[in-house]
């Protein structure tokens, strides 16, 4: 279990000012998600400019410190990304962007800093209550949609319905039935922005409500709230936390969390949503299939366009390319490939570019980290599960619960 804050050294005012900011943040990345911000005819989605902003108040205020190991990763991570880029560059691939590499730069700026040692003891507890407590509310708007649905209400995009279109984050599942052709969706709590998010999302805050030894009913809920998602990857970064869990809290925790898991299933097993669960297991195998277009056809075109070229394979195909690739094939098939983030750094900045930038990313969630537990699932959520490699709502969540609390052990 996460400890209890240490004992304040430092001036509580000041602590207050600086939790309120990490606690609007959170929520940002909790329920803001969806929010975009217009530029020309494309999108920043709101979170960038808002951490950025985060960084520079806890800089000015001497929150945030430089951690020199991180930096050094920092900048050889892009020193190996604009190499590769150049040599993308330079060979004339097509489909590369600028702008995508200029947003990698930027993106992952705020991970060269931390807080200082004695506000991070005394915030990192509260902040995961926090966010907790964002997740239970998250659950409770889960819960809401599904059971709505299944009351009679006609599913519709309030969020969309109600904003701007140049306000809201476009070319994301936002609305996605349970299976083709139902008139029941998946639940996404409104604010996320695809039912995988919020069944990841979710899953995070399972895990740090654990940790934190919250009641009982608010995991329930939590499970509840990831069954409504019907989403595959929520229940896949969960089964990968819970062996952390049971490494972190022994033999009791495993055999309950076994026991609690047996009888989800059996209850499951009695309902209708017993078949779809049992679709979505086997799914992999279908090439239309959402699971195939995560984790199969990914990884097999990354193979087929690195294959044969050892510059490609040193250098990649160049910033961007993989988002091209996924456009050109929505087009052709009508299909919403989804390049996770491994094999969109393989593709776009090769090995040379992508064994620099992953060592950052080992340094940012792992190493000094005040819970391995909490790591290891960000590490998963963040390299297999979603296409997180310029992706502010994916990306930041980790800084916020792990990176900016690690210890400076350099």
């Amino acid at each position: 279990m996460i400890p209890e804050p240490a004992a304040a050294v430092t001036d509580p005012a000041a602590d207050r000012r600086t939790l309120r900011l990490l606690t609007v943040l959170l929520f940002g990345e909790v329920f803001l998600q969806r929010l975009a911000v217009p530029v020309g005819s494309t999108q920043v989605p709101l979170m960038l400019p808002g951490i950025l902003g985060g960084t520079v108040v806890l800089l000015a205020r001497c929150d945030l410190a430089a951690n020199m190991g991180r930096t050094r990763a920092y900048l050889i991570a892009m020193a190996a990304c604009v190499s590769a880029a150049l040599v993308a560059f330079i060979r004339g691939l097509d489909d590369n962007s600028l702008t995508s590499l200029l947003l990698l730069v930027v993106t992952y700026a705020p991970f060269c800093y931390g807080l200082r040692a004695d506000v991070s003891a005394t915030l990192f507890p509260r902040v995961l209550d926090r966010f907790a407590i964002m997740t239970a509310v998250l659950a409770g708007l889960a819960v809401a949609q599904f059971g709505l649905q299944l009351a009679g209400w006609h599913y519709s995009d309030i969020i969309g319905g109600i904003l701007p279109p140049d306000l809201v984050m476009r070319n994301f599942n936002t609305s996605y039935p349970v299976a083709y052709g139902a008139d029941l969706y998946k639940a996404n709590g409104f604010v996320c922005l695809e039912p995988s998010f919020c069944s990841q999302f979710l899953a995070i805050g399972l895990v740090v409500s654990v940790l934190r030894g919250v009641r009982w009913w608010r995991l329930l809920l939590l499970v509840v709230a990831i069954l409504a998602t019907v989403s595959g990857t929520g229940v896949i970064l969960l089964a990968a936390a819970l062996v952390l869990l049971a490494v972190h809290k022994g033999p009791r925790f495993a055999m309950t969390a076994a026991a609690g898991i047996a009888l989800v299933v059996t209850v499951v097993s009695f309902t209708p949503a017993a078949d779809v669960f049992a679709e979505r297991a086997t799914e992999t195998s279908t090439s239309s299939s959402s699971g195939s277009l995560r984790f199969v056809q990914p990884y097999t075109r990354t193979f087929d366009r690195l294959g044969g070229d050892p510059l490609t394979v040193l250098f990649g195909s160049g910033p961007g390319w993989s988002d091209r690739d996924a456009d050109q094939f929505m087009q052709n098939t009508g299909l919403p490939l989804n390049y996770a983030m491994l094999p969109k750094l393989v593709l776009e900045y090769g090995l040379v570019g992508g064994t620099a930038f992953l060592a950052l990313v080992v340094l940012a969630f792992v190493r000094g980290s005040p819970s391995f537990v909490l790591s290891g699932a960000v590490l998963v959520f963040f390299t297999v599960l979603s296409s997180s490699l310029l992706s502010p709502v994916v990306v930041y969540l980790g800084l916020l619960l792990v990176t900016w609390f690690a210890r400076d052990v350099w």
